[in-house]
């Protein structure tokens, strides 16, 4: 996929997130967090591409993909999201103080991607 659709993507995702917040109650904590990894893995892809002029479209060996280009804070929070996303899809864990750190990842990546 190209860079621009990249970030086609990641605005598309984030339009259909903006639906489930706010969440006071925590009852869309699942979907929040996936849909959050999504949008950042678009983002990087997009980032990468301005930045490195390279990315992959999968989520699949990212993290190491990011510190061999020099991005280990971007890596860092792409590990924090995969692991809140672990938690909460296959686990039964909730909290909702963890819709607060997707959407302070995803603020963070997106800033990062802007030249």
């Amino acid at each position: 996929m190209k860079a621009d659709m990249h970030l086609k993507k990641a605005k598309n995702i984030y339009t259909s997130l903006k639906k489930l917040l706010p969440d006071d109650e925590g009852k869309n904590v699942e979907a929040i967090v996936e849909l959050s990894y999504g949008i950042a893995q678009h983002l990087i892809a997009y980032g990468m591409e301005m930045k490195h002029n390279k990315h992959i479209d999968s989520h699949v060996g990212l993290a190491k993909f990011l510190i061999e280009n020099g991005e280990d804070q971007i890596s860092e929070w792409f590990i924090n999201l995969n692991i809140f996303r672990q938690g909460r899809w296959y686990g039964g864990k909730g909290n909702g103080e963890i819709v607060k750190e997707c959407l302070k990842i995803i603020k963070e990546i997106e800033e990062w991607t802007k030249l």
